[in-house]
């Protein structure tokens, strides 16, 4: 039987979104700028360290896992929406039999247990998932477990401190951080600023060796990326 959030991210998630953007006057900037976008996916792709086995938590329609073929032998993503997880088996219909047995692709809710051994993969992304997750946490007490030391942990999430956020509570505004109009907020639970982020993967044993973002005119933005970046990349490698 279907949990709650199950349904909730299988009628979110249920279709593929691509025309998202914010609303009103920073809706056409975006629109204008939009050429000069990084987008997240292709930040935490090029952050990360070839290796062995890697692991995408809420892997979506499973774009990143397949990506990192180039870059580990063999790639894991794990969705709690089969909707999505139906979309990615799709797109490796196409790929040749090689490639096939390097990729899987597994109906999980991130806030349980993992089915992973101790120290089993070499790379782990969560990418715009940790604020969707009921308890922080208890995930990353399960990354922590199954990720290999020295393992490459990199997080991606919105950022609570971008200055449209701030100036909107100033004006007794929700600092909304989706561009989703599904839900409160898209499903977000948890707000991080990077000093929030970093102090959580620190708790765990991680050590945070790169901060960053993506999005429009990104390398512009990385100037002052407490106030300009919309989101937060960590790469940090477990101690």
């Amino acid at each position: 039987m279907a949990s709650v959030k199950q349904k909730f991210y299988e009628t979110t998630y249920k279709k593929e979104r691509s025309n998202l953007k914010p609303k009103g006057f920073l809706g056409r900037l975006y629109i204008l700028f939009k050429q000069y976008e990084i987008y997240r996916s292709d930040v935490v792709h090029e952050l990360l360290t070839p290796s062995r086995r890697f692991l995408d938590i809420g892997c979506g329609n499973g774009e990143l896992v397949i990506k990192c073929l180039d870059k580990f032998e063999f790639v894991y993503g794990l969705d709690i929406a089969r909707t999505r997880l139906e979309i990615a088996q799709k797109k490796i219909i196409t790929l040749s039999n090689d490639f096939k047995k390097r990729i899987k692709f597994q109906f999980l809710n991130a806030d349980t247990k993992y089915p992973f051994p101790t120290n089993y993969f070499n790379a782990i992304t969560m990418v715009a998932t940790l604020e969707h997750f009921f308890d922080p946490y208890q995930v990353m007490s399960e990354v922590a477990r199954i990720i290999k030391p020295g393992g490459q942990l990199i997080i991606q999430v919105p950022n609570l401190g971008f200055l449209p956020r701030r100036i909107a509570v100033l004006f007794g505004k929700l600092p909304v951080t989706s561009e989703d109009e599904y839900g409160w907020d898209g499903g977000h639970l948890h707000y991080f600023t990077i000093k929030t982020l970093v102090h959580l993967a620190e708790k765990y044993h991680f050590k945070v060796e790169k901060v960053t973002c993506s999005g429009v005119l990104a390398p512009l933005r990385r100037w002052w990326l407490t106030l300009l970046g919309s989101d937060i990349i960590i790469s940090a490698y477990k101690d």
